[in-house]
């Protein structure tokens, strides 16, 4: 059974190139790896239809007439799919901002298409709704400084800034990665511009200088990243030995 969100449309982030992968995104998108019997892209477009959302922009660039062949092949389900095709690729500021168009002046849901959690959308909307933000962004605890830019935040969800990458954290800060999910306000949005972009440097830095209010929503249950050749393989191996199980990715 379908949630209600409130937020309409979601935005999958899914036209890099996939260097990090190495061969294994030579032939397909890394979107399109498979995951167990299904692929990255098809378990979050399940889990943002299961929530109740009603459509979902999808950027591309970096062979993209292949996200859209096997979705046009495969996807059964209800979602009004949008995409975004980028002439040059754009990064997750530009991308954001050149889908624009699509987004009607709404708050939206953005994810990552190399990402896949557990992470309940209506939960984490219900909690945009209580703390209201120019953007809320998801956090999974962590103090992995080696290998993450960690995202500092307060008890009252506040977000405080970023922590680069490689500078320990102090005993008693709180700190996550960013998820790869976050609610983004249109005010939050018109700190991007179409062109090559990070939104954490485009948005996150400038507002958090201006104090401008932003929060995280904490996720305490599985979280995976797929970034890069060895996680996938990883991954891959724990879904074979029954680690973890696909359907609590899709929603």
């Amino acid at each position: 059974m379908k949630e209600s969100t409130e937020i309409r449309t979601a935005m999958v982030l899914a036209a890099g190139f996939g260097t990090r992968m190495g061969e294994l995104s030579r032939e397909l998108p890394k979107c399109l790896l498979p995951v167990g019997h299904s692929t990255l892209l098809d378990l979050i477009l399940q889990k943002i239809e299961k929530a109740g959302f009603q459509r979902v922009v999808i950027n591309l660039h970096h062979q993209g007439e292949k996200i859209i062949q096997h979705l046009n092949t495969h996807y059964q389900g209800e979602l009004e799919i949008l995409y975004s095709m980028e002439p040059e690729i754009l990064g997750t500021g530009g991308g954001i901002a050149f889908a624009e168009h699509f987004f009607a002046g709404e708050t939206i849901l953005t994810v990552n298409s190399d990402i896949l959690s557990d992470i309940s959308l209506p939960q984490f909307i219900h909690h945009y709704r209580q703390h209201p933000a120019l953007a809320t962004m998801a956090v999974f605890p962590s103090r992995n400084y080696q290998d993450y830019n960690l995202v500092i935040f307060d008890k009252a969800f506040h977000h405080r800034g970023f922590l680069g990458k490689g500078n320990p954290p102090g005993e008693k800060m709180q700190t996550g990665i960013f998820m790869g999910y976050q609610i983004l306000t249109p005010q939050a949005r018109k700190y991007l511009r179409p062109e090559f972009s990070s939104i954490i440097t485009d948005f996150y830095l400038p507002a958090l200088a201006e104090e401008q209010p932003l929060s995280v929503y904490v996720h305490r249950g599985e979280w995976v990243d797929l970034g890069t050749g060895d996680l996938y393989h990883q991954v891959n191996s724990r879904i074979k030995k029954r680690e973890i199980a696909l359907e609590q990715f899709g929603g």
